[in-house]
């Protein structure tokens, strides 16, 4: 379950911080509008874009990167590795 947060959140256990939500532009056009173009293409008049937001983070796995975060802080808890208070 993908979670978005407005700042690099890190992982709750391993640290690795979110990823920039980003979205793909690909067209004959360059690209014009509102948001920060993080990597640009162009190949045969073809416009590739990668662009951003400028504020919006995720994690694929709510507040874990990834699900072996997820699964492996969830067994921590179980084998009393990690305490919650």
């Amino acid at each position: 379950m993908r979670r978005t947060f407005k700042e690099p959140r890190p992982c709750k256990f391993c640290g690795n911080k979110a990823k920039k939500l980003t979205q793909s532009y690909y067209s004959n056009e360059p690209y014009r509008g509102n948001l920060h173009i993080l990597k640009q293409k162009t190949h045969n008049d073809i416009h590739d874009c990668t662009l951003w937001d400028g504020e919006t983070y995720y994690h694929n796995a709510g507040f874990f990167c990834k699900n072996k975060c997820a699964i492996e802080f969830a067994n921590d808890i179980i084998t009393g590795k990690i305490k919650l208070t």
